[in-house]
Formats: structure tokens, sequence, C-alpha cells
């Protein structure tokens, strides 16, 4: 166990010794050697290739699990859910992890002509879907800085994606450095999550080139496409306006202000999150529909 000096004495940090502070089983000439053939859609050693997935398969298992004992120990003590949707209201979370694809991988290397497989800060990647506010939200990415930088990152770099100008997407990212490699952290709220999971369906539906609308991509959409992807702009923009509402009706003080009125805000701001939760639902039965059809 890692023991840290304070002023006020030493604190022990739970955090031993893992496979984030460990370097990678490869050298960065050899990740980046690999970068450099997939990029060129070439081939690369069986083992090699295992090596560097397991390698990341256990870094993004690691920061999964401190993922779930941080919430389940400071945020949502007992609100994890393996349901498949965070509902508005619900108070419960669900921590998901991945490693990137091949074919993902490849996607974005050429992407990103200048940036070398072991800077890639997503191949490894968890994230952390929540019922939470905004303010919420940025309480958890501040503590989960304080988490992986005691654990032995070198770098966490907080960024705050709730602007709407990726896309629509919304949410905060944490990009770490370890001595094992990189990785992201992704915090969303519940509405935040349903949104972005029925743009990746969206995205497999019209391709995959629309989530790269916002770095000036070029892409050549049909009608329902360009219509869909209205929609979902329109329903981003609704979600943060909701979201700031629920923000500022929790933050600010009643002294001046009747139980009426508090109850009826809390109900008017309740009724336009489930209205939009549906409206995502059908949308997303809509993109179902056509990807049976397309079968």
């Amino acid at each position: 166990m890692i023991l840290e000096q304070r002023s006020k004495g030493t604190r022990f940090i739970v955090c031993f010794m893992s496979v984030l502070r460990e370097k990678p089983p490869m050298s960065k000439s050899k990740i980046h050697e690999m970068g450099s053939v997939l990029r060129k859609n070439g081939v690369i050693a069986l083992d090699d290739w295992e090596t560097y997935l397991l390698h990341q398969e256990e870094i993004v298992s690691e920061l999964a699990r401190k993922l779930n004992d941080f919430v389940d120990s400071k945020v949502m003590p007992g609100g994890k859910t393996t349901e498949e949707i965070i509902v508005p209201g619900s108070g419960t979370y669900k921590v998901t992890r991945r490693v990137k694809s091949v074919v993902s991988l490849k996607e974005k290397l050429r992407r990103m002509p200048k940036t070398p497989l072991e800077r890639i800060q997503d191949v490894a990647g968890a994230r952390l879907d929540c019922d939470v506010t905004l303010t919420q939200q940025q309480r958890i990415a501040k503590g989960l800085y304080d988490l992986f930088t005691e654990c032995g990152a070198n770098r966490v770099d907080i960024k705050d994606l709730r602007d709407g100008s990726h896309s629509g997407y919304r949410a905060i990212h944490l990009h770490l450095r370890f001595p094992a490699g990189f990785a992201e952290v992704q915090v969303r709220t519940a509405l935040q999550s349903r949104w972005a999971n029925i743009y990746e369906t969206a995205a497999d539906i019209f391709g995959r080139q629309i989530r790269y609308l916002h770095e000036g991509t070029e892409v050549l959409l049909l009608p329902e496409a360009e219509i869909n992807m209205k929609l979902l702009c329109e329903l981003s923009t609704l979600i943060a306006q909701v979201e700031e509402m629920r923000d500022e009706h929790l933050g600010m003080g009643f002294s001046n202000v009747s139980d009426y009125d508090v109850r009826h805000s809390q109900e008017k701001i309740s009724i336009m999150e489930d209205r939009i939760h549906i409206i995502l639902n059908n949308l997303n039965e809509q993109f179902r529909d056509t990807q049976r059809r397309s079968l």
C-alpha cells in the first residue's frame, strides 16, 4: 500500500501497486511501429498485437474497478445498476469499459496522421454514466482527478465538452497519462448518455463520419440523414437547457420562495426530462427498425 505524507499526518491511499504504475510490456518504438503499419493497412505479427491488446485490457479493467469503487463509496452508494439505460431521477449509475477495435484504431490513425499509436488517448477507455446534475458531474470529474493522480497518473487533463460544439455530443472527459500508457475516462449524465448512444446508432446507419462533422469533415448526407442529424442537434441543445434548469433549481436558495413554487418548478423540469427521454426512445426505435430492415 502507498503512504502519503500530509501536514496532518500520514494518509492511507487505497491504491495498491497496479498495472497503471508499470511500464508497458513492449517499447514505445515497437508500439509506434505497429501504429504505422496499421495506418497503412499492413500486417502486424499476431503475438505482438495480442500482447498490446492484453495490456490495454489490463489498463481499462483497472480503471473501471477504480471508477466503481469511487462512485459506490463517495457518490452513489448502492446505486450501481445493470440496466442498459440510466433514467433521470433513478439515482443509479453504470460503469462500462472497452478497448478500441482495430477498425476504429485504423480510422483514427488515418484521421490523425501525425499522431502515433502510443499517443492515441482513448485506446483504453472507461465510462461512467450516472443520474447526476451538471454541478455534480463537475464535482465527480474533480474527484476522479484527485483519485487518478494519487494512483500514479503523471498527468490528468479534464476536458469539458458540454458546450455542444462536438456535433452535439456533451460530456466531461478525463485524459490520463500513466506509466502504463494513455487512457480516457468519460463522465456523462443520464440524458447526455442516452443522446450519445443514440447518436452512435445513427452513425452506424448514416456513416461513421457524422461523428466528426465538428472537425469540418465534408459529408454528403441523404435527406433522411440530414433531418435526423438536425433533430439530434436540437435535442442536444434542449437537453443542455433542461439540465441547466435542473442545476440552477437545485443550487438556488428557497428562503423567499414558497413550497408550492418549489414543487411546481421541480415537477415542470421532471416533465420536460420525461418528454425528452420519450423522444429519444422513439428515435432509437426508429433507428433500430432501419437497421433491422437493412439486414
